[in-house]
């Protein structure tokens, strides 16, 4: 008795691990969903929930109608490598590829998600409208 007693005191006295600890990459090999927010913004999420914002370079047609959407972190070895600068998103048309470079990706914070709702909202009724 005496020692499950103090193997659990043992247990008691460890250090927690944080609750929840955002890791700040986005792994090419987790990524999970996306959502277009425009035709140069993505919002993308990982496996773990963690969401990101991601700005693209130029214009990426057809971008808030594609399913199917590739990511390519250039000189990645490795699924666990993270998306950076550079690297492209890669989406199909009539069979020919379109390249996006990724010239920003940041944490998608709650604030950032209340800011694009108004906007996301009016571009959806404005491309809706005739």
């Amino acid at each position: 008795m005496k020692k499950i007693v103090f193997a659990m005191l043992g247990l008691a006295m460890l250090p927690t691990p944080p609750a929840y600890a955002f890791s700040g990459c986005l792994q090419v090999g987790l990524i999970w969903s996306w959502k277009p927010l425009d035709k140069k913004t993505l919002i993308v999420e990982d496996q773990l929930h963690e969401k990101f914002r991601l700005g693209l370079m130029g214009y990426c047609p057809a971008l808030p109608y594609k399913l199917t959407l590739g990511f390519k972190a250039l000189g990645a070895t490795t699924g666990l490598d993270c998306v950076s600068r550079g690297d492209e998103v890669i989406s199909y048309d009539v069979g020919r590829p379109y390249t996006c470079p990724v010239m920003s990706i940041a944490p998608y914070t709650p604030e950032m998600e209340k800011t694009d709702q108004p906007a996301a909202a009016h571009q959806g009724t404005a491309a809706n409208s005739p």
